[in-house]
């Protein structure tokens, strides 16, 4: 049985015969192990899929999201200037937009008519072909919340959230479309079983659970439905602590929950187990960054202790790791591919 199949039993809510074990994210990791900056790759298809090809030979990991390191692409083809010449992951250096008067000028067209976001979606499509019955591939984008606080800025969106809630949803609603509008062509792809949403700015670090409520949940459960509705898998990640809304979690109800380590296991398995997978959450700045390969399995096997459950698990980092990560911690966390369930 392979990575992909194994990661699927886990999915699916059974038992699978060893413990499926990723790395999430990792696109700063996989283009600096290359010696490349985005820049220099970011408008070729084929260099794209071998840095997620060559990352996945390299590691081994049951489930690959593809896209990683590339998800503010589509606000810079909207406009917004981007910086993607350093070792790092590209950053956007403004907004797309400085006020909801200009929404009017959003256009998705702008976004999937690209060149380069051609490239990017046969990236995904390119990779598929090379690994994607090896390992489960779950392209990654920014969720709808996430990608308005990109167009507009984050501090505006918020503010806007209470001075005109109705505007704020339009803007949502048009992040919804245009990240439907890139991922309805990359999940054509039949080695493509699903999809993963980043909605770092839905942390409950940062907006509340009723805030969450009336502007995110609304539009992943829409998310999760439209992919539900083509048979395929979806997968959601939002950082920091979101304790708070694992009952909203649970309504939303992706296939995945992948949650940091702030989050306890246990207390999620209580709200989450048996009914969606969750992947976790050893901290990509603990010991897997700085400390010994011991102190990683460690830490893994907390993990393991505090699901404690067989089924609907997937062991991976709680979120996007450094570059500076050495690979013999990455072995180390892999290394709980051996584990028998």
């Amino acid at each position: 049985m392979n990575g992909k199949e194994v990661a699927l039993l886990a999915i699916e809510q059974k038992r699978p015969p060893r413990l499926p074990v990723a790395l999430i994210a990792g696109g700063e990791w996989y283009v600096s192990a290359r010696g490349r900056t985005f820049s220099q790759i970011i408008d070729k298809p084929q260099q794209l899929a071998d840095i997620f090809t060559k990352g996945f030979e390299g590691v081994g990991q049951d489930l690959l999201w593809t896209g990683a390191g590339l998800l503010n692409y589509p606000i810079h083809f909207l406009g917004c200037p981007i910086v993607d010449d350093t070792p790092a992951s590209p950053t956007l250096s403004g907004t797309v937009i400085s006020s909801l008067d200009e929404l009017s000028r959003l256009r998705i067209e702008t976004v999937t008519g690209n060149a380069t976001m051609q490239g990017i979606i046969k990236s995904h499509h390119m990779t598929a072909d090379a690994i994607g019955k090896e390992t489960l591939i779950m392209p990654t984008l920014w969720g709808p919340f996430t990608t308005a606080a990109r167009i507009i800025g984050t501090e505006q969106l918020m503010l806007y959230t209470i001075t005109d809630p109705v505007r704020a949803k339009e803007l949502i609603a048009f992040s919804t479309d245009l990240i439907w509008a890139i991922v309805e062509q990359i999940l054509v792809h039949p080695d493509i079983p699903g999809l993963n949403i980043s909605e770092p700015v839905a942390s409950s670090d940062l907006i509340s659970p009723a805030t969450f409520r009336q502007f995110v949940m609304p539009v992943l459960s829409e998310i999760t439905n439209r992919a539900r509705a083509l048979q395929k898998y979806t997968s959601l990640h939002i950082c920091g602590d979101t304790t708070r809304i694992l009952e909203d979690i649970l309504i939303i109800h992706p296939d995945c929950y992948s949650l940091e380590s702030k989050v306890d296991l246990g207390e999620a398995h209580r709200f989450l187990g048996g009914k969606v997978c969750v992947l976790g959450n050893v901290s990509p700045t603990g010991p897997f960054l700085t400390g010994q390969p011991e102190e990683v399995c460690h830490e893994a096997r907390q993990c393991l202790a505090a699901w404690g459950d067989p089924r609907g698990y997937i062991l991976t980092v709680g979120c996007d790791f450094p570059r500076s990560v050495p690979m013999e911690n990455i072995k180390a966390l892999m290394s709980f591919q051996q584990h028998i369930l």
